[in-house]
């Protein structure tokens, strides 16, 4: 029997992260503690029965003494904090200085403080360029040249390069550091703050009862429910927990939400909403045009006003673009397999997305 174990998940306060923590206290065994370090204190926002206890670190994964000391006596850091920025205008010296810096201290206080895990959230950003992709593995989807998110995907990389190269380094204590990444997908459900959630709260506020197409939206677009991507963690760590060297590896958080256009995707979250997309469609390339004539009022007005959008090219072709993988490494290597169906992933997330439509 393996011994209780301290965790600490850094971003717990986060989407991701409190789904984390709800599923390792649901599905974990011989936990001692579960710490959590962000910015935010960590405060419950899912409905879950505590199993272990939890222990909340308030600040930034750049500040050494507080990583270190809340890696302090730790068997495993599962590093979730990160900056997400697919804006018009990317913040590059913050995504440099949490998605990079943060995981170098990260790092740092593990080797320190001898903690013999790390379980990287890497994305699956980097694997996106301007190609299509159809059923890619992590043998087949080769990093682009030219990445859709270049800024945000840049810090990403090298980030998770720093962890998976760090496998194998020696601790403190003489042991061995091991390491692995998990890319999710972009994630749909209760607390999203992004792709769904932009969609319902931006439909929220127009009387326009038909949602214009942005292009033909006839891409195959992919995308995971996080109760299973937070699944996959706890899988990973379990694994890890049981000495099964996976060092060095990554794995994609795939799960079995079908592939579907855009507006099919999102429909579900409309009903009852009285929209819907329309049948017809404004051309790519003008919507293009439109994208480089804001860019270029909003480059103008910066220096006065510091105004930003997510309306811009690369997310335009981002959901425009046919690119899935499959999730045969984690299955066969993990064992994973998405422990939430496609109903059930629907209905969880329905009400999470009700409640921000009736705000």
């Amino acid at each position: 029997m393996m011994s209780s174990a301290v965790v600490l998940v850094t971003g717990g306060s986060g989407f991701l992260g409190q789904h984390v923590i709800k599923h390792l206290q649901l599905h974990s065994s011989n936990l001692k503690e579960i710490r959590v370090l962000d910015l935010v204190s960590f405060r419950k926002k899912l409905e879950y029965k505590e199993s272990f206890p939890v222990r909340s670190f308030t600040g930034s994964i750049t500040n050494r003494d507080l990583v270190s000391e809340a890696c302090k006596g730790a068997d495993a850091v599962l590093h979730i904090a990160s900056l997400v920025d697919s804006t018009l205008f990317p913040n590059e010296k913050a995504l440099q200085e949490v998605n990079i810096k943060g995981t170098e201290v990260v790092l740092e206080a593990c080797k320190v403080n001898s903690v013999p895990i790390l379980i990287y959230c890497s994305s699956i950003s980097i694997y996106v360029g301007h190609d299509e992709v159809k059923k890619g593995t992590e043998t087949t989807v080769p990093i682009p040249h030219k990445f859709m998110f270049e800024k945000y995907a840049k810090t990403k990389l090298k980030a998770q390069n720093m962890v998976l190269g760090a496998n194998g380094d020696i601790l403190k204590n003489g042991k061995e550091l091991k390491t692995c990444a998990i890319l999710p997908l972009a994630m749909y459900g209760e607390l999203d703050i992004n792709l769904v959630y932009q969609y319902v709260t931006h439909v929220k506020g127009t009387l326009i009862p038909r949602i214009p197409k942005l292009g033909k939206m006839e891409a195959e677009i992919q995308v995971s429910y996080v109760g299973n991507v937070a699944m996959m963690f706890v899988k990973a760590l379990e694994v890890m927990r049981k000495e099964v060297d996976i060092g060095g590896e990554y794995f994609y958080a795939a799960d079995d939400t079908p592939l579907q256009t855009l507006p099919s995707l999102l429909q579900p979250y409309l009903d009852g909403t009285g929209h819907s997309f329309s049948s017809w469609y404004i051309p790519l390339w003008l919507v293009l045009i439109l994208v480089i004539i804001v860019q270029i009022v909003m480059a103008v007005i910066r220096p006065w006003k510091k105004v930003n959008t997510y309306f811009n090219i690369e997310g335009i072709r981002f959901l425009n673009k046919t690119f899935h993988v499959t999730y045969d490494k984690a299955k066969r290597i993990l064992g994973y397999k998405p422990m939430y169906n496609l109903q059930s992933s629907i209905n969880n997330s329905n009400v999470y997305y009700n409640s921000v439509l009736n705000k």
